[in-house]
């Protein structure tokens, strides 16, 4: 789901530049990869007076905001929720901006302790930042590298489920949690399943090659609310996006469902064309400005056609540069 936010969460970060002239002075990190975590809890609540958990997992740190009014009738962000989830942003931001530990990525995880199983997460590449603070890449181009998604909390579904099963196995409630921290609380394998349950992060350390594979999978959601073509013409069902290895083989999977929009449209493969072609350029723009190499190819698979497009990395820039045309893809 596509929040409606707008450029709120950029707005902030230019304030960073003053924090981070100043925070970079002397001769050590102004926040010791020892006292990471620490930092940032104490700069949202002294500073913000926002109260904060903050766990490290590898390369990856996660923050987590709990909110009394995050969402309002419509399931937007309160305007509240927002500024609150900003001041946390910019907290983070100047920490992981003048410290000398790794980190790559720092997600942001805000539910509403009204309805905790609705849960909103942000994931941020640091090097996105830094390079947005050298204007090395533009505010438009900043926004559409951040992942932000509202959805079901995971865990709370999988414990729910597990917990009607108890149920009907009528099992001695003493056994419930042992068997439920045995088998069912276990950190997440993917970014989907990414957030914070009753007290504890299921949190991963995300990679680079998954990061961008979520971001191809929202930057098309992106483009179904600003490209008329598409969204004149399509009903976008869902989009998925993975980075998966085969023996010696890396590649992306993009697996999209879209519905024309018409009924005479629903055989028309110049429609799919138009599709396909749109996930393409997508893919190749963010191959190319992140400079990720270690792939094979990608694949795109549309689902209500069941078409499925292959392409290696060396004809996906070939694509990018215009040396090779969409139809001699397809053919």
């Amino acid at each position: 789901m596509i929040l409606r936010i707008g450029v709120i969460f950029l707005a902030g970060i230019f304030l960073v530049f003053s924090f981070y002239g100043c925070d970079s002075c002397g001769w050590g990190p102004t926040y010791p990869k020892e006292k990471l975590e620490e930092s940032i809890v104490r700069i949202c609540k002294n500073e913000y007076k926002i109260d904060v958990k903050v766990h490290t997992v590898g390369k990856t740190i996660a923050i987590y905001l709990p909110l009394e009014n995050l969402i309002d009738f419509s399931f937007a962000l309160t305007k509240d929720a927002s500024e609150k989830i900003n001041n946390v942003i910019l907290s983070v931001s100047r920490v992981v901006l003048s410290t000398d530990a790794k980190i790559d990525f720092y997600c942001i995880i805000a539910h509403d302790i009204r309805i905790p199983e609705i849960q909103v997460i942000i994931i941020k590449s640091v090097d996105d930042v830094k390079r947005l603070l050298l204007n090395d890449i533009s505010r438009g181009e900043y926004g559409k590298r951040i992942l932000i998604d509202m959805r079901m909390n995971p865990q709370s579904q999988k414990e729910r489920s597990v917990k009607e099963i108890f149920h009907r196995m009528r099992l001695d409630p003493q056994w419930q949690e042992q068997v439920m921290n045995d088998f069912f609380r276990s950190d997440p394998t993917m970014l989907g399943d990414i957030g914070y349950w009753e007290g504890r992060f299921y949190v991963k350390d995300i990679t680079k090659p998954e990061f961008l594979a979520e971001q191809m999978a929202s930057r098309l959601k992106i483009d179904f609310k600003e490209n008329k073509d598409l969204s004149d013409n399509f009903f976008l069902k869902s989009v998925k996006g993975a980075y998966l290895e085969k023996g010696s083989e890396r590649y992306f999977s993009l697996e999209v469902f879209a519905e024309p929009r018409w009924f005479e449209d629903l055989e028309s493969s110049s429609l799919t064309d138009k599709l396909l072609q749109a996930i393409l350029n997508i893919a190749a723009h963010v191959m190319h400005v992140y400079k990720f190499e270690d792939f094979n190819y990608i694949e795109i698979n549309e689902r209500r056609s069941s078409r499925m497009v292959r392409i290696s990395k060396g004809m996906l820039e070939d694509y990018r540069k215009k040396k090779i045309k969409f139809d001699e893809i397809v053919r």
